[in-house]
C-alpha cells in the first residue's frame, strides 16, 4: 500500500480498521504512514471514498447508461433523486478521468476520425442543445461528447428570443474541443470526415492543420435510426451515425418524442461523460471476445479524478 500524500510505501503500517454504518459486515483497513503522519484507508482516492451508499453505485451507473430516466432509477433503487444526481456528478468525474487517460494511451494511432453535432434541447425546443461527437472510423470508439448551448432555429427562434431572451451560441466552443481532441490522438496521415456543414472547414483547419478533410452531402434519416441511422445504400458517415443513434437510445433524455428532457446543460455533459467511458469498455470487450457483463470491473470509473480528496 502507498501513501497517497507522500507517495512512499517504505513506512506504510496497519492501524486497525473501520466498518460503514450501514453495512456493518464490511470492514476497511486502516493505514497510517509513519512519515507524514497521515492516515488512509483502503478506499482513499477511489469512487466509494467518504461514501455512505457506495452499494449504489453500481445499480445507479448500469440504469443511467441503459436508457433510464433519474426519476426511474431513484425508483428502482429505492432512493431519492438529490441521491441519483449527486452519484451521477461523482461517478462523470471518474468517468472524465479514465477516458482522459484512455486518451493518453492513444496518442498518434487515430487515422481516420469521423464528428459531427448532434441536437437535443433543454426543458423547451425553444432553447436547443448542440453536442459535438468525435468518433474513430472502424472501432466506433467515442473521442470526445461535448454538450453546448445553441440559439433556436427556424419559426422557434423568434417564440425563443420572445420568452426566454438572446440565447449564448457556444457550438463553436464544443466543436474546437472535439477536434483539439482529435489532434492529441491524431496520427501523422490523420483523415476526418464530416458533413458539408460550411462552419466545418475552417475549425479544421485551426486545429487539424494537418490533417486531410473529406466532406459529404448529408442524407435524411431513417425511420428506425430515430432521425440518426441514414437510410439508402452505403453511408460514407456510418460509424458517427451509428454511435450517434445508440447515445440517444441508452441516455433517456437525449429520446425522441419523449417527456424526459435535461434540465441543465452540465448534468446533460455528466450523462454523456458516463455513457462514453461505458461505450469505450463495451468496445473493448467486443473486440477481445468477450460479454458486456463486466463492464463495472474493468475500470470506467476506476481513475481518480486530479484534485480528488485522498
Amino acid at each position: 500500500m502507498r501513501c497517497p500524500r507522500c507517495e512512499t510505501s517504505l513506512s506504510v503500517i496497519i492501524k486497525g480498521y473501520f466498518q460503514r454504518n450501514n453495512t456493518p459486515a464490511e470492514k476497511r483497513q486502516r493505514f497510517l504512514c509513519k512519515s507524514c503522519k497521515s492516515q488512509f484507508s483502503q478506499t482513499s482516492g477511489s469512487l466509494d471514498e467518504g461514501q455512505k451508499r457506495p452499494d449504489l453505485h453500481h445499480p445507479i451507473f448500469m440504469l443511467l447508461i441503459s436508457g433510464v430516466s433519474q426519476r426511474r432509477a431513484a425508483k428502482l433503487c429505492s432512493t431519492t433523486q438529490i441521491t441519483v444526481v449527486r452519484k451521477l456528478v461523482r461517478m462523470a468525474k471518474f468517468s472524465q478521468a479514465a477516458h482522459a487517460a484512455r486518451l493518453s494511451g492513444m496518442r498518434k494511432s487515430v487515422k481516420t476520425a469521423v464528428f459531427d453535432e448532434m441536437e437535443a434541447f433543454e426543458h423547451s425546443k425553444c432553447k436547443p442543445v448542440a453536442i459535438a461527437v468525435a468518433v474513430e472510423e472502424g472501432s466506433r470508439i467515442i473521442l470526445s461528447a461535448t454538450a453546448a448551448s445553441m440559439p433556436a432555429k427556424g419559426r422557434l427562434a423568434a417564440i425563443s428570443r420572445r420568452r426566454y431572451g438572446k440565447r449564448v451560441d457556444h457550438r463553436k466552443h464544443a466543436l474546437g474541443m472535439a477536434l483539439a481532441t482529435i489532434s492529441h490522438v491524431a496520427a501523422a496521415d490523420l483523415l476526418v470526415k464530416s458533413d458539408q456543414c460550411p462552419r466545418y472547414p475552417k475549425l479544421v483547419r485551426k486545429h487539424l492543420p494537418g490533417a486531410e478533410h473529406k466532406t459529404f452531402k448529408g442524407r435524411r434519416g431513417c425511420v428506425v435510426g430515430q432521425g440518426e441511422l441514414k437510410g439508402g445504400g452505403w453511408d460514407p458517415l456510418f460509424s458517427l451515425n451509428h454511435t450517434c443513434a445508440m447515445v440517444r437510445d441508452n441516455v433517456k433524455c437525449l429520446s425522441r418524442r419523449t417527456w424526459c428532457t435535461t434540465k441543465r446543460v452540465d448534468r446533460l455533459q455528466c450523462r454523456l461523460d458516463l455513457y462514453v467511458g461505458a461505450h469505450n469498455v463495451m468496445i473493448d470487450l467486443k473486440h477481445q471476445g468477450r460479454g458486456t457483463q463486466k463492464i463495472w470491473p474493468l475500470g470506467v470509473l476506476a481513475v481518480a479524478p486530479a484534485g480528488a480528496a485522498m
